[in-house]
């Protein structure tokens, strides 16, 4: 008999439960937009209990859990820690520079890193493209109300 992997669906319950807990600290509704900040991490703590439960049920049903095929994957590929790099750097940018620099050069700077991860090489493009996008953003959250800070915090705009 093959061993079931019932630690995967108990992670995917855990990591649920966690999400609810933390978002029960969090107002559900507010008076304005009747959706509060932990409406929608409790959707998604919620829809990962389920999703583990279910997990549980095709487990003890003996649904075998194998690697996929797929049509354009080499069997010889590799992981590119680079890439991986990369993206968690941009992952982790926020955290560490939203406040001095702002939301435009931040999500800019996340960009260039997931472009840079995804293999492009035309930085000034990328720079170019990420400040676009992250102005826009910027400018059309203003307009909805959403404060999201000056636009260059650092020079007191």
């Amino acid at each position: 008999m093959t061993e079931r992997p019932y630690w995967i669906a108990a992670g995917t319950v855990g990591w649920g439960a966690i999400v609810l807990w933390k978002a029960a600290e969090l107002p559900q509704f507010d008076q304005y937009a009747h959706v509060g900040p932990g409406f929608m991490p409790s959707a998604v703590g919620l829809g990962l209990v389920l999703l583990g439960l279910m997990l549980a049920l095709q487990i003890r049903r003996g649904v075998s859990f194998e690697e996929q095929s797929a049509e354009d994957v080499s069997e010889d590929h590799h992981v590119s820690y680079t890439a991986l790099g990369l993206v968690a750097l941009a992952c982790a940018l926020p955290m560490l520079t939203m406040k001095p620099l702002g939301f435009v050069i931040t999500c800019a700077g996340c960009f260039v890193l997931i472009a840079a991860a995804f293999k492009s090489r035309r930085w000034y493009l990328d720079i170019v493209i990420g400040l676009g996008f992250a102005l826009l953003c910027w400018w059309l959250f203003r307009k909805l109300g959403v404060q999201l800070g000056g636009l260059l915090p650092m020079m007191g705009v």
